[in-house]
């Protein structure tokens, strides 16, 4: 019987990360967690498996009925595996609401999967920041999760220019189905849907598509003319929609605190049932191309209900690792690769392992990052395999570096060596 050769190749839609790899999602992660930290914000983690129920319930209809990762377990209990953090999150509130001090500032890095054709900036598994505002209904927590965008953009290093905050309200969809366009709730799911890839469609199209929906024409010119509104558009209808309203004087606070790169945009409405208020979605802006979206966010008020809870205000967003990659790499803003090793000991002769292996204890006691050589093989090849790692020093002790009570460093870069005590190394490297 012929022996099955195992496939190399992950599991569609995942991906290996290789320590240059992983360095580059890790900078990601850290400059997410910096932020965080400095607004003061709580790190927090849920289970990878929930019972199915908490997404069929309010994840809406493409995640829960088409992307859900779920099986029954020996307990017949119909489990699935995380495909957002959200209501996950509401089940950690629900769970201990009376015990928590709101509001809560909590944020989380974590993995997710999915049941989607794998695509550019979108695998099947994936990581993705939740970070969120809980207890305050006071537009001040849309400007402080917008206000965390902007820093971290800025420790990127991003241009302003390669990006758009894009900012909308479900309330003010709303609006727009109730008095503009009157039409049924069947048709504003239809109608939602259509809107979300309205920046992805010719006009001609979108327009033949919404007629095909069942619109008649002057309902298609008014959503389009809804499309086209702008700010100053909406102080006329600020006594009649609360969206309206609170998109107007969002905007009035993002501009008086010179907040770059955000505009009102009316066609972010975002995928997920359970958003109900104001809703953001962030795009990559390449020059001569169709802007990409990056990650998004939004008001969601309602949530703890499904727990037979009381509502808690509260606003957020989920911020994706492969777009982010994506992003950085195509503006080179990820740092060069460094595997932060600072010297290199070689092992000269068996004989001498053991005080090798001293010298290296007493280096790495001293905070330096020391990668010690296992077997004895040609000086020339340790000193090739260093410098392949791209180590800045190596440590040499033979029998003439132990008999005289020093040891050699070579600087890799100057390729200069030199004999020095072994208390002294530390000031040597740090330039003193």
């Amino acid at each position: 019987m012929k022996k099955k050769i195992l496939q190399t190749q992950p599991y569609k839609g995942t991906k290996d990360w290789y320590p240059e790899d992983l360095q580059e999602r890790n900078f990601i992660f850290d400059t997410w967690i910096k932020v965080a930290q400095r607004y003061g914000y709580e790190e927090y983690d849920t289970p990878l498996l929930e019972e199915a129920s908490l997404y069929r319930v309010k994840s809406g209809d493409e995640i829960a009925n088409n992307q859900l990762y779920s099986f029954k377990d020996k307990g017949n209990r119909e489990v699935a595996i995380r495909p957002e953090m959200t209501p996950s999150l509401a089940r950690l509130v629900a769970k201990r609401k009376n015990e928590l001090t709101f509001p809560l500032r909590w944020f989380n890095i974590g993995k997710y999967y999915r049941y989607e054709r794998p695509q550019k900036g979108r695998n099947r598994e994936f990581f993705q920041l939740n970070i969120d505002i809980l207890g305050v209904s006071e537009i001040s927590a849309e400007v402080e999760i917008i206000q965390y965008i902007t820093d971290v953009m800025r420790e990127f290093k991003a241009p302003k220019e390669s990006y758009e905050l894009r900012i909308s309200s479900r309330d003010l969809l709303n609006y727009l189905f109730d008095e503009i366009i009157k039409v049924e709730k069947e048709m504003r799911k239809k109608l939602s849907r259509a809107l979300d890839n309205y920046l992805k469609m010719e006009e001609n199209l979108f327009k033949a598509y919404l007629e095909e929906l069942g619109l008649n024409r002057e309902q298609v010119e008014k959503i389009l003319g809804f499309l086209n509104w702008e700010i100053s558009d909406l102080k006329n209808i600020q006594n009649e929609s609360k969206g309206a309203k609170q998109l107007v004087e969002l905007f009035e606070i993002l501009d008086r605190l010179n907040t770059p790169s955000v505009v009102f945009s009316p066609s972010i409405v975002r995928g997920l049932a359970y958003y109900t208020g104001i809703v953001l979605e962030m795009f990559e802006v390449k020059q001569g191309e169709r802007p990409r979206a990056m990650f998004g966010g939004g008001r969601y008020d309602n949530l703890l209900e499904i727990f037979g809870k009381e509502k808690i205000p509260a606003f957020g967003l989920g911020w994706g690792d492969e777009t982010t990659l994506n992003f950085l790499k195509y503006n080179n803003l990820l740092p060069q690769y460094s595997n932060n090793i600072d010297i290199f000991v070689c092992l000269m002769d068996n004989k001498l392992l053991t005080e090798t292996l001293s010298l290296t204890s007493f280096l790495r006691s001293k905070d330096l990052n020391v990668l010690q050589q296992l077997k004895t093989i040609k000086l020339s090849k340790q000193i090739k395999y260093a410098d392949r790692k791209k180590i800045p020093y190596i440590a040499i002790l033979g029998e003439d570096e132990l008999n005289k009570g020093v040891i050699q460093i070579k600087d890799m870069n100057s390729r200069n060596s030199f004999l020095i005590k072994k208390e002294d190394i530390i000031a040597k490297m740090n330039g003193s």
